[in-house]
């Protein structure tokens, strides 16, 4: 898996059959991306898709659009996003927010560590930046 910063303007490349790589039958095709990067979640060989729902995410990710997908807790809706977005390369980042989430989580936070026996303040990023390169920030 290659270790990649998210580069806002990489775009996928392959097309991608959703009949041999979901097995719906359909003459849909959606981009991918050629390679995995390391946000792209694990791919679980054993996942079986429903054919409706999966239909209307990889619509959402060729037009780029939003699509609600509704259920129950524990009924799988992310975990049915994070199989689609394995199979098409696409990073992925699950965000739960059924329970309290606060600023500091969403933006990031100074924390205290020590480097080189020393103790230092270092930014640790929070969820809103996962995947885009920052500058190295820490202070002494």
């Amino acid at each position: 898996m290659a270790e990649t910063n998210l580069d806002i303007d990489t775009h996928p490349t392959e097309d991608i059959s959703v009949r041999d790589v979901f097995g719906i039958d359909t003459d849909m095709v959606v981009k991918g991306f050629a390679e995995r990067t390391s946000r792209v979640p694990e791919l679980d060989s054993t996942y079986k898709f429903d054919p409706d729902t999966t239909l209307a995410i990889l619509a959402g990710f060729s037009h780029n659009r939003r699509v609600m997908i509704q259920g129950y807790h524990g009924t799988g809706k992310s975990t049915h996003i994070e199989q689609v977005a394995s199979r098409l390369n696409w990073p992925a980042v699950r965000v739960n927010l059924d329970s309290h989430i606060s600023r500091i989580d969403l933006i990031g936070k100074d924390a205290i560590k020590l480097k080189d026996g020393k103790q230092v303040t270092d930014f640790q990023e929070g969820i809103s930046a996962l995947g885009s390169p920052q500058p190295d920030r820490h202070r002494v």
